[in-house]
């Protein structure tokens, strides 16, 4: 046997001329070891692409080449160890990289060569980095579009947002809009849940059908039944002699929204879950069932896990409205939004009043510092107050601080006026008391809360000092 591999050694030096000037033919580096490591052959290719020159290279072993750090691996050694064929990438100078290949030559069980293949992949790996950079900067610029697509389409919807947890929500009720569930928004008073709702509802598939908003605390406890689901002819005294379709029948085939759903009866919760489950209503007084197909979309600002704990709130519609949670959190805890909010409602107020007013960036920072109780409402609130009580072109730091802390233009009790009797007195002091609250409420019912009565004393009571007074606010 080892004379058998002596022989393929002792051929390739007794025609080591001709064998070179044919790998020599071969534009890849050509590299032939005995099976010890000893080289034998080198075509030109493979000095070229080494550094070292043909008569420092054979007879050398490449173990030695190791040794002495003229290349950091061996793919011949790896072969022989392994008596398989073996690649490696060899790095043989700074900017210069090869991929080379070992393929032991066995015959009759015994290695008798390793024969090992160049190609110098510099160019390559070059030419990979320069793609895996642009497609770096591609992907980056891809990333951006999308942020700006998202922000100009959200702007364009109402929604005014810098921070990175609103930026999530949005990415989710782009994607929840497809879809047929029913979702769930939750947040405090204030937040912007019906933006959201409405947001939902443009990107969907229904964006063409209607989009019927209802206040559930809004409507009296006795007519809430007849304005979700109707009533026919003659239903009860009072009823239009035609009947009247209901807020379902109103919305079918789009969006029904209920706001402030938190707020709906124990009784009117079970009709609800009925109509969610089977999908069809029946009209008060009617006799039938109708189908209706309605995406619904509610939102609350209860607690209701709570309010379940204290049998205010079903369970089972709970779970049949929350598939899709979405928490808008409170402006507090999202202050990167309010520069970008104040700037959107400058420039309606703008608009709507004629001016060309802008804001300094020490009253922007005056603005950060404060806590928001009332989130993006009160924000735009106290905007469209300064716009309309202060001068100047520009809304200063100190205007911004005696809204928020010293609040000049909020209601402040009326002097004594000898003139009226207490009970007139009392009036005025109520009267003016309610239109204050009612302008900084969305509803009578959120009014009703501030002032710890019921909404039917409010609604009484806006009867009775003929307040202006709209439940179809945002």
């Amino acid at each position: 046997m080892e004379r058998k591999r002596k022989m393929a050694a002792a051929f390739i030096q007794q025609n080591y001329e001709a064998l070179l000037e044919i790998i020599n033919c071969i534009n890849v580096g050509i590299y032939i070891t005995d099976q010890n490591g000893k080289t034998l052959l080198v075509n030109d290719e493979s000095v070229k692409t080494g550094g070292l020159g043909r008569n420092e290279l054979i007879g050398k072993n490449m173990a030695d080449l190791v040794a002495e750090g003229y290349v950091t691996e061996s793919a011949s050694l790896k072969a022989i160890a392994s008596r398989t064929e073996e690649s490696i990438v060899q790095q043989l100078r700074e900017d210069g990289q090869v991929y080379i290949t070992g393929v032991p030559f066995i015959r009759n069980s015994e290695l008798e060569l390793v024969v090992c293949t160049e190609r110098d992949i510099t160019e390559t790996m070059r030419l990979k980095e320069i793609l895996e950079e642009k497609d770096k900067i591609n992907k980056k610029y891809e990333r951006e579009l999308e942020y700006l697509r998202k922000q100009s389409l959200s702007a364009d919807q109402g929604l005014i947002y810098r921070s990175r947890s609103m930026s999530n929500l949005v990415d989710m009720a782009l994607r929840i809009a497809r879809w047929e569930t029913t979702v769930l928004i939750t947040g405090e008073s204030g937040t912007g849940k019906e933006v959201m709702a409405s947001f939902i509802y443009r990107n969907s598939h229904r964006n063409e059908k209607p989009f019927i908003k209802v206040n559930c605390s809004a409507i009296p406890e006795n007519l809430v039944e007849s304005e979700f689901f109707g009533y026919e002819k003659g239903a009860f005294t009072g009823a239009r002699n035609d009947g009247k379709s209901g807020l379902f029948e109103l919305a079918n085939e789009g969006t029904l929204f209920l706001d402030e759903i938190g707020e709906l009866s124990l009784a009117m919760q079970s009709k609800l879950l009925r109509v969610i489950q089977e999908r069809e209503i029946m009209r008060v007084g009617g006799a039938q069932n109708i189908p209706i197909d309605v995406r619904i979309i509610a939102a609350t600002n209860v607690n209701l896990r709570k309010a379940i704990t204290e049998g205010k709130f079903r369970e089972d519609l709970y779970y049949r409205l929350n598939i899709i949670p979405i928490e808008i959190p409170a402006l507090r805890s999202r202050k990167e939004d309010i520069a970008p909010l104040v700037m959107d409602f400058i420039k309606q107020f703008n608009g709507k009043y004629a001016q060309k007013r802008r804001i300094q960036k020490a009253a922007v920072q005056v603005l950060l510092e404060y806590d928001w109780p009332g989130n993006i409402r009160e924000l735009k609130n106290i905007t469209e107050r300064i716009m309309l009580t202060s001068d100047g072109e520009e809304i200063t730091a100190s205007q911004i601080k005696n809204q928020l802390y010293h609040d000049s233009t909020a209601f402040t009790a009326p002097g004594i006026d000898d003139t009226m009797s207490l009970s007139q007195q009392v009036d005025r002091f109520e009267k003016n008391l309610l239109e204050t609250v009612l302008s900084q409420s969305k509803s009578a019912y959120e009014a009703s809360k501030i002032l710890k009565v019921n909404r039917s004393t409010i609604s009484k009571k806006i009867k009775k000092y003929g307040i202006e007074y709209s439940n179809d606010r945002t």
